[in-house]
């Protein structure tokens, strides 16, 4: 608001000056109107989508010291949706949660850059929020509409985060690419694709939830992720800023669950194996033996816990 309150006051002293000179007001100001316009685009524009439970509010990204005082040059827009997951615990389920804030974060980039064309846009996105950014960013990454030089993505705690290094565990994605579709409109959407777009996509070692490492191959480390979500480590520092550019990265942990490598097997995830065989037995029950023996590794009361917290392991009860 400082930047367009300072443009319209340089128009007025233009105006004025220009007509004790003798030129044309309305040449003078048609001119100043259009440098107006062109400084009030911000350098970067940062879109900001929340997680689950904050979807509407942006609870956690209005209270960040990134938020109380971006850096110069910084717009910050906030995109609100109807976030969701769990059909009959939430109003949204997740497809449609998801479908409401892509379409919506879509929407506002799209109308930004038609205003400020040559603004740096930077969707950033936290949990659920990470998966509604990381769904445009896929879609832009396919698209020509808008220079791919100009668009960036900062996401933390993605559930479709890529297969990568998963720390202690093994190899480890997002928990969209661990487990199946099990329920109508929750489909598991596998891992994001951003083609050349530069994402930086951040994860604690033990956050569950971008950092879920195959059930199969590696319970305690996939327990593990359950525990952290439990105990917090699905928290971050939410600055973009910060955190633009640096592509691929894992804040490394201690272990909340002693763990190791995974056997030497080669099976794939359950979700995986779905996207192998199809809905068939397989994958689901690959979740009901991996489930069946969590409560050895972490007690029925984190279980528990979880289960009234989190509704990415109430998929894992309904398999």
């Amino acid at each position: 608001m400082t930047r367009i309150r300072k443009g319209r006051a340089a128009l007025l002293a233009t105006v004025a000056a220009t007509t004790l000179a003798g030129v044309p007001v309305a040449n003078a100001a048609a001119e100043t109107a259009e440098n107006v316009a062109t400084n009030a685009c911000p350098d970067t524009a940062v879109f900001e989508v929340d997680g689950y439970g904050h979807g509407e509010e942006l609870t956690n990204w209005n209270n960040t010291a990134f938020n109380a005082n971006p850096p110069a040059g910084w717009e910050i827009v906030p995109v609100p949706y109807h976030d969701g997951v769990f059909p009959g615990m939430d109003e949204y389920p997740l497809d449609a949660a998801v479908a409401d804030g892509a379409g919506k974060l879509d929407a506002a980039v799209r109308d930004f850059h038609a205003r400020c064309s040559g603004t740096r846009l930077v969707l950033a996105g936290y949990s659920e929020g990470a998966v509604v950014a990381g769904n445009v960013l896929e879609s832009l990454a396919k698209s020509t509409d808008i220079p791919h030089e100009l668009i960036n993505g900062v996401l933390y705690g993605n559930p479709r985060r890529a297969f990568g290094d998963g720390g202690a565990g093994g190899v480890a994605g997002g928990i969209e690419t661990n487990l199946p579709t099990i329920l109508p409109d929750v489909t598991m959407q596998g891992p994001h694709d951003f083609g050349d777009l530069s994402v930086a996509d951040i994860c604690n070692e033990n956050d569950g939830i971008c950092n879920s490492t195959n059930m199969i191959t590696n319970l305690a480390a996939f327990a593990n992720g359950l525990v952290g979500y439990a105990s917090g480590d699905h928290g971050y520092v939410l600055d973009p800023a910060a955190d633009l550019g640096k592509g691929r990265v894992l804040h490394r942990q201690p272990q909340r669950v002693p763990h190791g490598p995974p056997l030497p097997i080669p099976v794939g995830t359950p979700w995986q194996i779905q996207q192998l065989l199809g809905d068939g037995p397989a994958a689901r029950d690959a979740v009901r033996t991996a489930r069946n023996g969590l409560a050895g590794l972490v007690g029925q009361e984190t279980l528990d816990r979880l289960a009234e917290t989190s509704p990415w392991y109430n998929l894992v009860k309904e398999a």
